[in-house]
């Protein structure tokens, strides 16, 4: 299928663009519309898709319904009980939820946290976008339940790819403080084994980093690198307090770092080092976290409160620019999960977004990319392409009205 983006604006030029075979094909002007489906984008204008590269899309049920509290009697309380009662279908149905609001805010990909991995690859597939798909594993230290996780996992591995060509697994310990070491070195000798990407919440609490300097003698970081579980294909959720040596090891590894300003700050976790960290060479991407810590899946939101953290946690108002937080929340987030995209050039892979600049908070447009990190909303997100096909067009998604209608009855189930 070729698709003729026409009359575009790209980097304040109107030009045409050609979609051809899930990518760019050709970016100039004029261009043939002969045997082409073609859009229409005077008015509009293209930018790369976001990378949301940490999510609980199965979480979408509990927006709101525990909000205001300590994380671990967050979790201890309202989230793990109920997430007890969840069935497969129920995840299915609250991950398609997830990506239609991902989608609406202007998200092509997903790195994803959850349990029934079958279920979430399904919606995946089936509302066309990009996802790292994984199954989040913990024991709680105990033997018996480490050798059912580790079957799970080999489970998991067996299960076939609806989408292989958008849609990746991924391996997954939930954290230092859930897992034991060995059922971490299983996560990291499968990931290894299968040539996968690891995603671990690390150095999310002060108390997380004590409690594991007093259990193993040092932080979290250097616990998770004596694992072997650190390297340029790990993705650390949170990391919000590191120490200069976390710092450099995280460097060296080429580590990637999904900082969650909503979510830390909703839960007063702590603020993420952004500057520091991108000044020692650290590579970062952004993130959402669960409807449930957030509560919305908006990387718009994300990345103007990534900017704004950035300035008040270093005191400067220079850190955390837009340009850079731009590009956290698209290419770097990409490129943490190696896929060839994040960027409007011939060759890459088509996934962009279609923005309306008659939109009134694109006006007046100084600077774009400005725009959509301090100003911009979902309102302004008019069209989605994912992997060279229309995932959302005229800010409309099909079956959209059924999929509130499903929702709506299933969170009637957890209001106790």
């Amino acid at each position: 299928m070729s698709i003729l983006l026409q009359n575009v604006q790209l980097n304040n030029q109107k030009t045409d663009i050609l979609i051809e075979n899930s990518r760019f094909k050709k970016i100039a002007p004029q261009q043939d519309i002969s045997g082409k489906e073609v859009i229409d984008c005077l008015g509009k204008a293209i930018l790369p898709a976001f990378y949301n590269t940490h999510s609980h899309a199965g979480m979408s049920l509990f927006r709101g319904i525990s909000d205001d509290k300590d994380l671990f009697d967050w979790l201890n309380h309202d989230i793990w009980p109920r997430e007890a009662r969840l069935t497969p279908e129920m995840i299915y149905t609250a991950t398609k939820f997830s990506i239609l609001e991902m989608v609406k805010t202007g998200t092509t990909f997903f790195a994803d946290m959850y349990f029934e991995p079958e279920m979430i690859l399904k919606a995946v597939a089936e509302m066309g976008v990009r996802a790292a798909v994984s199954l989040s594993t913990c024991d709680l230290f105990d033997k018996e339940r480490r050798q059912e996780e580790e079957k799970k996992i080999e489970a998991y591995m067996a299960l076939s790819n609806p989408a292989p060509e958008r849609i990746q697994k991924v391996l997954t310990t939930h954290a230092v403080y859930t897992a034991s070491a060995d059922l971490i070195r299983f996560n990291v000798m499968m990931a290894e084994k299968y040539g996968l990407h690891l995603h671990i919440h690390a150095c999310e609490t002060q108390k997380e980093v004590s409690d594991c300097k007093k259990e193993h003698g040092c932080s979290p970081i250097k616990y998770l690198d004596k694992l072997g579980a650190l390297s340029n294909k790990t993705v650390l959720a949170h990391a919000v307090f590191l120490d200069d040596e976390d710092i450099d090891i995280l460097a060296h590894k080429g580590v990637w770092l999904s900082t969650n300003p909503s979510s830390n700050y909703k839960l007063a976790s702590g603020v993420f080092m952004l500057q520091k960290l991108l000044d020692k060479g650290c590579n970062i991407a952004l993130g959402t976290d669960s409807m449930a810590s957030n509560n919305n899946l908006s990387m718009l939101d994300e990345m103007k409160l990534c900017a704004l953290s950035a300035k008040i946690q270093s005191q400067d108002p220079t850190a955390g620019s837009a340009a850079d937080v731009f590009k956290i929340a698209t290419c770097n987030g990409a490129r943490a999960f190696g896929i060839d995209a994040g960027e409007i050039k011939e060759g890459k892979l088509a996934d962009c977004i279609l923005v309306d600049l008659d939109n009134h908070f694109l006006v007046p447009n100084y600077n774009l990319i400005s725009n959509m990190v301090y100003s911009a909303d979902s309102s302004c997100i008019d069209t989605l392409i994912c992997n060279g096909q229309i995932v959302m067009q005229d800010k409309k998604i099909a079956g959209e009205k059924e999929l509130l209608s499903q929702v709506r009855q299933l969170a009637e189930k957890f209001q106790d």
